[in-house]
């Protein structure tokens, strides 16, 4: 039954609009002018009071019109990690003339979160939630309000959303890389024959042609081999196996989500197995860890 009501006031494009305090003292007002009115016959008084209640009626009005211009087109949440903005971007198809101050919040299962915003334009406004915890969020809602022109009346629309998006684990502040060293081919000098710029190749003797150097081959017309030491390129390979326990597995996601996201950051080549498969793909491995 709640959810019920709770629906019959969230109709798509109805408009919604009560008096603000300042607004409520002010219909108080008039209401007190025109018993006073009445009740001495003072015409006078019943004038100012008839003026003040059009006025009254007129800031109404334009309150109201303030959103009824206002369509919702879409809009676009991208994903990010738990206790960070995460950006929103919402689509206009029309919105009403300036100023606006709108107060915007977006409804989801996992609560109300005030949108932040950074820039408001006719077409589009953009800005920053910040989710608190990881997961699939579910968005219901979108809350449009505002008080302008005057501040004595509110008036606030819903538009419902029906959007997912994913929110990653939180980031740690600080971690130590555990890395481990993949062999790579190197063109490191070693102590081996060869003259000058020559020195750490030997002669092919059709083994190994992947090892043949067509820089010197290019110059001097010999097949070389390159005879260096070979490069280790340290890489990060982690396996999701989260325990059962509530707050350890949370630590534990936000470990590895902090791991994954500085190797991205350092170019430092890594990988994620979860349920038998493998991803080297960042936004794959988050979405592994918001998921599980």
């Amino acid at each position: 039954m709640k959810n019920w009501i709770k629906k019959q006031f969230r109709k798509k494009s109805r408009i919604y609009i009560m008096p603000t305090k300042m607004g409520g003292y002010l219909n108080g007002l008039i209401f007190l002018m025109f018993l006073l009115a009445i009740g001495y016959s003072n015409n006078l008084l019943l004038i100012f009071t008839t003026f003040l209640f059009a006025f009254n009626l007129l800031w109404l009005i334009q309150t109201h019109f303030h959103l009824y211009r206002l369509k919702l087109d879409q809009v676009v949440i991208s994903p990010g990690h738990a206790l960070q903005a995460i950006q929103v971007n919402i689509l206009w198809k029309t919105a009403p003339q300036r100023p606006w101050n709108w107060q915007i919040q977006l409804e989801g299962e996992q609560g109300n979160f005030s949108f932040q915003s950074l820039n408001d334009s006719p077409t589009n406004s953009v800005g920053e939630i910040v989710p608190q915890s990881r997961g699939v969020h579910h968005w219901t809602y979108l809350e449009v309000k505002t008080s302008n022109p005057f501040g004595l009346y509110q008036t606030w629309v819903y538009f419902p959303l029906g959007l997912q998006s994913l929110v990653y684990p939180t980031l740690l502040k600080s971690i130590d890389l555990t890395l481990s060293g993949k062999a790579s081919l190197g063109e490191l000098t070693s102590d081996k024959k060869g003259d000058d710029d020559f020195l750490g190749l030997g002669t092919y003797n059709n083994e190994e042609s992947r090892k043949i150097s067509w820089k010197h081959y290019a110059r001097s017309g010999e097949l070389l081999i390159k005879e260096g030491q070979e490069l280790k390129t340290p890489t990060l390979d982690l396996e999701l196996a989260p325990p059962n326990s509530g707050s350890l597995k949370e630590e534990y996601l936000s470990y590895l989500a902090t791991q994954l996201v500085e190797c991205h950051k350092r170019d430092i080549p890594f990988s994620l197995k979860a349920n038998g498969l493998s991803s080297s793909q960042l936004a794959e491995c988050l979405k592994a860890l918001t998921i599980c």
